[in-house]
């Protein structure tokens, strides 16, 4: 994660939410579904409405895992998240005391944040109102919401715990006929609300129909282009960025009116292309909960759900009808009329990357490129002047190397001025005690020692040979800016090349 602040980031949302995937390795592993069966919830003054949201929130896999890893690692100040967490927690407990719990503090936080009294006490309410106000609450305490235009809060809601989950984006394009001028629009949205059309002519719908009519181009002769002036537009609408958790809302013009509308444990969605795809992306869903509203005439009505537990072979759905819980068939689920429908991707959708994100990983690229720039240029210069040391290192050497050889040849003249010294045998004047080259004892095999009282070497031939074979290290040790005396290298320079590192 960059160094760079993006208002509105907290713990649960941005980069910071997505290094946290990532660090707890759950950023691209498919949650494990809910094993157990429901647990009873108490209606208590007509909350059937918010019985059954909770209880397929309690069985959104995704929402279970990453709420309680949230809570666990302290990341979570917000009361509404909490309390949901609480519940579920509750809800755990009470299988294994077999009692029956009542949410009655997440009762009264709806009732508190009703805004114009659809959440009164004992009166009945719109299930999917109740869980509108209760997800806008619930990312609320994602994100950090000061200072934020509209955009950029959609946008940072989109990428925390509550929208990576919930969230998506519905795109709308709007093309003039007449001169092709076109224009695109979208807006976050946490359900997909569809409408169920009045068509006596059917007895049932799809849920798939009622996407792909969502999805249809609709041609709009009254339409009038800003650019041309001239009529007449083909509007087309779709997802652009589909959720991990998709939630279908299928309203009617009027309840009781219209064709029954069918679904399957399957649904495939096709989203809009993005900006260099030539393909359009699939998601496919699978169905994990249900809830249906049962209409009782002028006495309002009654809602209720169906969940699943386990997937594939170990699939198991059930009622979860206030205090009545059940295990139920899939064809019994199938015969009721549904409200809403949830359905989980089968592979997990990574968050959203806001714009100020993108913008600040490419001020990162940028930056990262500078320093890399900078340190090869660093590493050049080094190297550079590491080469001109081991240059003037070699200059002195040889330098001091001629004067050992000129002060020998002076030395061994002046010991025995009787004698010229053959001047190869100057060039390479050998200790005591050691063949001597081919030029001066050879085949010959003659040599001087100190017994014959022949010759005996100054001092300065046997440094000079020191220095000779160690010329390496010394010139490591020229080059070198540190402190570490030269008698102080040891024989091997691979250890003396990192002293100073």
């Amino acid at each position: 994660m960059g160094n760079l602040i993006i208002p509105g980031e907290t713990e649960l949302s941005g980069r910071i939410y997505k290094d946290w995937l990532v660090h707890h390795e759950i950023d691209g592993r498919v949650p494990q579904p809910v094993s157990d069966p429901p647990v009873g919830l108490r209606n208590v003054k007509n909350m059937c409405f918010l019985n059954a949201i909770l209880q397929c929130l309690y069985h959104t896999p995704m929402l279970r895992r990453n709420l309680a890893l949230a809570c666990e690692s302290a990341l979570v100040k917000d009361r509404w998240l909490i309390q949901l967490q609480q519940l579920f927690a509750e809800m755990d407990a009470s299988r294994v005391r077999k009692e029956l719990i009542t949410a009655t503090e997440m009762a009264a936080l709806i009732r508190a944040a009703s805004t114009n009294g659809e959440f009164k006490e004992g009166e009945q309410a719109d299930a999917h109102e109740a869980f509108m106000l209760l997800v806008s609450r619930l990312l609320e305490g994602c994100i950090s919401s000061r200072g934020l235009s509209l955009t950029e809060k959609e946008q940072i809601e989109q990428s925390s715990l509550i929208g990576h989950i919930f969230g998506m984006s519905l795109s709308q394009s709007v093309k003039c006929k007449s001169c092709g001028d076109q224009s695109v629009r979208s807006r976050s949205e946490y359900c997909f609300c569809v409408t169920c059309p009045v068509e006596r002519d059917r007895s049932s719908l799809d849920v798939k129909d009622l996407l792909t009519n969502y999805t249809q181009e609709e041609h709009i002769n009254e339409w009038k282009c800003d650019k041309c002036s001239k009529a007449g537009c083909v509007r087309h609408a779709g997802i652009r960025d589909p959720p991990n958790v998709l939630l279908v809302h299928i309203s009617r013009l009027q309840r009781g009116l219209g064709p029954t509308v069918t679904f399957e444990k399957e649904l495939t969605v096709q989203c809009e292309s993005q900006k260099g795809q030539k393909t359009r992306k699939k998601v496919k869903y699978n169905l994990f909960g249900v809830i249906v509203y049962r209409s009782m005439g002028s006495n309002g009505g009654h809602y209720f759900a169906f969940v699943k537990t386990g997937r594939g072979p170990k699939e198991q759905w059930y009622l979860a009808d206030d205090d009545d819980t059940r295990s139920v068939c899939w064809p019994e689920v199938l015969r009721e009329e549904p409200f809403m429908l949830l359905y989980e991707a089968v592979t997990v959708i990574p968050p959203l990357v806001t714009d100020p994100e993108q913008r600040v990983f490419e001020e990162e690229k940028i930056q990262k490129e500078v320093r890399k720039k900078a340190e090869a240029e660093a590493a050049a210069r080094e190297k550079a002047r590491l080469k001109v040391k081991k240059e003037e290192a070699f200059a002195l050497y040889h330098q001091r190397h001629q004067a050992d050889i000129e002060r020998l040849r002076q030395s061994v003249m002046s010991w025995n001025p009787g004698q010229k010294a053959d001047a190869k045998q100057l060039e390479d004047p050998s200790p005591p005690g050691t063949e001597l080259s081919s030029t001066t004892a050879g085949s010959e095999g003659r040599c001087y020692r100190h017994e014959d009282n022949a010759w005996s070497p100054p001092r300065e031939v046997v440094r000079r040979r020191s220095w000779q074979e160690d010329f390496s290290k010394w010139s490591l040790f020229h080059s070198c800016q540190c402190s570490v005396p030269s008698a102080e290298y040891s024989d091997g320079l691979e250890d003396d090349a990192m002293h100073c590192a």
